[in-house]
């Protein structure tokens, strides 16, 4: 069979939670390996958000290629994140991802604008004296952290790519969150960006060479599907590239879409395809990869686009021969949508694979969710499982 196993692994890791805010919300999450060799998929559930500012910046010295930064924490309450990672052709891009995403997130330049125009919002909003007023300065409070959506998945694109060559960057796979619990009182403090991994940090550079090529020949290959959802107190924000999904149960059942597929034969992805220098048959590029956005999968894209974030190449030839991430045959930019929150219509939002895609549609989805709550199943986590099975 392949790549697949005689008899699919259906042992399922779940997990439920709450955030700790007033919202109080619920969360469940399940993942199964299924029929492949290796656990491909990463998930992310994290109801503490915070963007990180960068207020110090060391150089770094002869003896340290690694800069010294420092950040300074602005929460933002009543946030939280959930993604879904699906991979193929090997673990690393999706458990990279799941690894740094939030991360990544927290340290965009837009992303800390965002977090400042929460803070300031309830202030704003009072001196405003027309409707439109508002209207644009949400409009532009919604456009930073879009734009910080599509950054990170492009700056993690990069960090895969530099991984995968040998040159994982310094603050790669550290914890989101420090262990200790942050008072009220600290939430001013500044944290240094520093490894908290533990042992010596130059053992892992003994063999760099070796563990680089292993790398390569292992994960080369490597890709993975991206759908991100950010759930505010206003709203909801997913961005989403490739053909895992997002959909939001509003009142009555009522499926509302917060992604759509990225696939190949679609007209306008064919399109980008063909412009890039690739073709697609079989509904796949180049006969090979069934969906036409995602993260890694490097051999359908400019590598030296891909790398340039990394390297701080600026040069005019060098950029003049790039192909920018939004025309590359697979590209990492991600479709953005926002909707609404209402308390009194929302319901639950569901993100998963393609695999339960494949087998029912938005609104089979959401109508078989909605049965288990009407029949009176509160455990998220035994949802989750059900859902699994489909």
């Amino acid at each position: 069979m392949g790549n697949l196993l005689g008899a699919p692994v259906t042992e399922k890791e779940t997990h439920i939670g709450e955030s700790r805010d007033d919202n109080g919300l619920q969360f469940g999450v399940s993942s199964m390996q299924g029929w492949r060799i290796h656990m491909e998929d990463a998930h992310v559930a994290e109801c503490r958000l915070f963007a990180a500012e960068l207020v110090d910046e060391t150089a770094a010295s002869e003896t340290n290629n690694n800069n010294n930064k420092t950040y300074k924490q602005i929460e933002l309450p009543g946030h939280s994140i959930f993604a879904v990672f699906d991979g193929h052709g090997g673990t690393f891009a999706a458990q990279y991802s799941g690894r740094n995403v939030c991360r990544v997130l927290s340290h965009q330049p837009k992303f800390v604008k965002y977090a400042k125009f929460m803070q300031e919002r309830a202030q704003k909003e009072k001196v405003f004296t027309k409707s439109t007023e508002r209207v644009q300065y949400i409009t532009t409070g919604l456009e930073y952290i879009e734009g910080a959506l599509r950054d990170t998945f492009v700056d993690l694109d990069m960090e895969i790519a530099s991984a995968l060559q040998g040159s994982r960057i310094p603050e790669a796979d550290q914890p989101y969150h420090e262990e200790k619990q942050i008072d009220a009182a600290d939430d001013d403090r500044a944290t240094q960006g520093m490894d908290t991994r533990g042992g010596d940090p130059h053992q892992d550079t003994l063999s760099e060479a070796d563990s680089t090529l292993q790398l390569l020949d292992k994960e080369g290959d490597s890709g993975t599907t991206a759908c991100v959802v950010v759930v505010a107190p206003q709203w909801v924000v997913c961005a989403n590239a490739g053909d895992s999904r997002s959909v939001f149960s509003k009142h009555g059942h009522k499926a509302v879409p917060l992604s759509y597929d990225h696939k190949p034969d679609d007209e306008e992805e064919g399109r980008r395809i063909r412009a890039a220098g690739g073709y697609v048959a079989g509904g796949r590029v180049e006969g090979d990869l069934a969906v036409s956005r995602g993260l890694g999968d490097f051999r359908f894209k400019n590598m030296e686009t891909v790398l340039a974030g990394a390297t701080g190449q600026n040069d005019k030839t060098s950029v003049d021969q790039m192909v920018e991430p939004d025309y590359q045959k697979v590209s990492p930019v991600p479709d953005v949508v926002i909707q609404n929150r209402s308390a009194e219509k929302d319901e639950f939002i569901i993100v998963a694979c393609d695999g339960i895609w494949d087998v029912q549609t938005n609104h089979e989805a959401v109508k078989s969710v909605a049965e288990m709550f009407e029949e009176g199943e509160t455990n998220l986590g035994l949802i989750c499982e059900e859902v699994s099975t489909w």
